[in-house]
């Protein structure tokens, strides 16, 4: 071969490698589709129905401690979500998986949350489609993380398309349902009676546009009747709803018994989320308040057997309501699992939500307060 042709060879492949790497950046990823994105969810379901079947039939506390470890990560399927959405959300079936990475992820950033709900803003405020994405925007939380320059806070930023999908959406039920998100999203904001008209108002528009809508297992007009008794009963300041029932033992147990003390009361399960540092938050508490005029108190909707088993372990230290059909659960409307609140020594509500540093912050000032 001759120089000139060498030369010329060598010239053409290295055209041709350019060519590919040229092709490669430029070339366009290939859309998400809704089968892979319905694959990945399907996945999760299936794998947290096993547990849940293998959580309800352990032996016994050490076995439920063993499985509870094994209990699947959202958060690993959210990720694979999250990175096949990220391709295109202009697309109206991502509001479906948009809706479960709200509902399920309980890690993600404000980051995402803020793309999912401009994706709507730029792309999906007059979809048919919209009304379940609005009632989980409801799950919109910002971790502890501070908004960027400019930006409004993730659930702010939230509240405010709420308010606009009501005005855009030519869909009536959607304007329901976005009514609906934005009283129970409201509720976060206090009690002041303003905040409570408005919440009371926005309940009667979903009543009247989108009360027959289902919305999981429950519907518009079921959420929303919860929603007026939250607001009438169980809001802060209100004497929380005397609870009567039988303690793992079969001993009767009643909450009005305990006032004169601060009471914490838990609504909690085995198998909740984090179940086991909630647990053990508990066990602190208990610890922490054993000679002050205070009592934990649980409502627990294990098998009776397991409730005991756990006790007998010493994994649980206080007394509970053995509550499995979810008796007392469904009086204080728990949508939550494990749900906290914190009584005051006449009975009113002081502290709803979650189990952790805030409502010990509580309890401290009521006893504080009490002995001054």
């Amino acid at each position: 071969m001759t120089m000139s042709k060498l030369r010329s060879s060598s010239f053409t492949g290295l055209a041709t490698m350019m060519m590919l790497v040229l092709l490669s950046i430029v070339a366009p990823v290939s859309a998400a589709t809704e089968a892979e994105a319905a694959e990945i969810t399907q996945e999760y379901d299936r794998l947290q129905r096993l547990w849940l079947s293998e959580m309800r039939l352990a032996p016994d506390a050490r076995a439920r401690e063993l499985i509870a470890q094994k209990q699947p990560d959202p958060a690993e399927f959210a990720a694979r979500l999250k990175k096949l959405l990220s391709r295109d959300l202009a697309h109206e079936w991502t509001l479906k998986y948009g809706t479960w990475l709200l509902e399920y992820d309980r890690a993600i950033k404000t980051g995402s949350q803020r793309a999912l709900l401009n994706a709507v803003q730029n792309h999906h405020l007059r979809s048919s489609m919209l009304g379940p994405f609005c009632v989980a925007m409801v799950q919109l939380n910002d971790s502890g993380e501070l908004a960027p320059a400019g930006k409004l806070p993730i659930r702010s930023q939230g509240m405010k398309l709420l308010e606009q999908i009501k005005q855009t959406n030519p869909n009536v039920e959607v304007q329901g349902q976005a009514a609906l998100a934005l009283s129970m999203m409201l509720g976060s904001l206090g009690d002041d009676p303003r905040i409570m008209a408005q919440r009371i108002e926005n309940l009667r528009e979903a009543i009247i546009k989108s009360a027959d809508v289902r919305i999981g297992n429950t519907s518009v007009a079921e959420m929303a009747r919860d929603e007026l008794f939250r607001i009438n009963h169980l809001s802060k300041g209100r004497t929380a709803p005397d609870i009567v029932g039988k303690d793992s033992g079969g001993r009767p147990i009643r909450l009005d018994d305990f006032r004169g003390k601060v009471v914490m009361l838990v609504f909690w399960s085995s198998w909740d989320p984090q179940a086991a540092k909630a647990l053990e938050l508990l066990r602190e508490s208990v610890a922490k308040h054993v000679d002050d005029a205070f009592v934990m108190l649980g409502v627990n909707r294990d098998a009776l057997l397991n409730l005991r088993a756990l006790e007998a372990d010493r994994i649980v230290t206080w007394r509970n309501f053995s509550d499995p059909s979810q008796i007392a659960a469904k009086q204080y409307r728990v949508s939550s699992w494990p749900y906290c609140m914190v009584l005051d020594q006449q009975g009113a509500i002081q502290y709803k939500g979650a189990v952790g540093s805030f409502a010990g912050a509580v309890v401290d000032d009521l006893l504080t307060a009490k002995k001054e």
